[in-house]
Parts: structure tokens; C-alpha cells; sequence
């Protein structure tokens, strides 16, 4: 995940490292971070496998901050552009980042064909089934459990139930983005 992220970012345009880690960084949000101990040695990997380069800070002397370092840029070479598309059409593992991987595939739509828009979201789509279909029967576990107390069963079934209501609401909101991908395809 965080090494599409890198490869879709660069293909915008160059960026220095800091850069990545702070969008990175905002994109996953307060409770997880990515260290510096994990982004730099990515970077340094994608550099030797020639998916990226470095290269020359064009800031002018006076512009410089901080200790006066020039900042290590970084762009998306030919093979890291083919490598970038690779990661946009391989099916992401059912993990629990898989929402985090597939806002990364998401935030990068505007670069891939319909066709893969399609597919990605349809995807998505399965993911939150079998995840709804996990949480019914979670729901229907529970409520059958003559063994659990009242009590817990009753916070049980109370957070099992929100969850479902939340992955039926993002099953609406994927459906949603299906139908217009389709009738925008319909209106060309």
C-alpha cells in the first residue's frame, strides 16, 4: 500500500521525502503513523529498483530552511509507472488495511481507465459483503448464545449491529459510485 501511494504521488511530480510523509501521514490518520524508519527505507528500495529517482533540488541557495540541507527530491521513472498501474489492477488481500489500500487505489482514479474504476469498486463492493455477511452472522451468533449474559450480549449485539449499519451504508455509497461511473458511460 505504501508503495503505491509513493509511485501514484510522484506521478503527479516530484516531491521531496518529507513531503510524502506528511500526505501520507495525513491521509491514514491521527491514530497511525508511518515512521520515518519505514518511509526512507521504501524510498531507498524503489530508488534501487529504479522505480524512482532522485533528483537535483533546484531551490536557490537563499530560498533553503531549516539547517541549509538541500532537500532529496524524488520523481516516478518509466518503470515505476509500470509498476504503479501493476499495483492499481493486482486485487487487494482482505486485511484490516483494506480500506486504507482501497482509498489509495481511489485517490488515484483520475489515472486509470473506466474499465479498472469499474473493477476496483465492484471489488470493494464484494469486500463489504463478505464483510456484512461476517457481522450477520455474528449478530445471529450471539442472539442465539444461551451461554453468554444478558448483559453482554445485549453491548454485544448493540456494537455488532452498528457495525453492520456502517458497512451497509459504505455498500450503498460504492453502489452509488458504480450507478454513476455507469451512467456517465451512459451520457458519453
Amino acid at each position: 500500500m505504501t508503495e503505491l501511494f509513493i509511485l501514484g504521488e510522484l506521478t503527479g511530480s516530484p516531491m521531496h521525502g518529507y513531503l510524502l510523509h506528511t500526505i501520507l501521514n495525513g491521509i491514514i490518520g491521527p491514530t497511525r503513523k508511518i515512521s520515518w524508519g519505514v518511509l526512507y527505507p521504501l524510498i531507498h528500495s524503489l530508488v534501487a529498483d529504479g522505480l524512482i529517482e532522485q533528483v537535483p533540488d533546484e531551490q536557490q541557495e537563499g530560498v533553503r530552511q531549516g539547517r541549509g540541507k538541500k532537500k532529496k527530491m524524488y520523481r516516478i521513472t518509466e518503470d515505476g509507472r509500470r509498476r504503479f498501474f501493476q499495483l492499481m489492477e493486482e486485487p487487494i488481500p482482505y486485511s484490516p488495511d483494506y480500506e486504507l489500500h482501497f482509498y489509495t487505489k481511489f485517490s488515484n482514479f483520475d489515472m486509470i481507465s473506466r474499465e479498472l474504476q469499474f473493477l476496483i469498486l465492484h471489488q470493494y463492493k464484494d469486500y463489504l459483503r463478505f464483510e456484512i455477511r461476517h457481522e450477520e452472522e455474528r449478530v445471529e451468533s450471539v442472539s442465539k448464545d444461551e451461554m453468554m449474559p444478558d448483559a453482554e450480549r445485549h453491548y454485544n449485539l448493540i456494537w455488532f449491529r452498528h457495525r453492520l449499519d456502517k458497512l451497509r451504508f459504505d455498500e450503498e455509497w460504492v453502489l452509488q459510485l458504480i450507478n454513476n461511473l455507469r451512467m456517465e458511460g451512459i451520457e458519453r
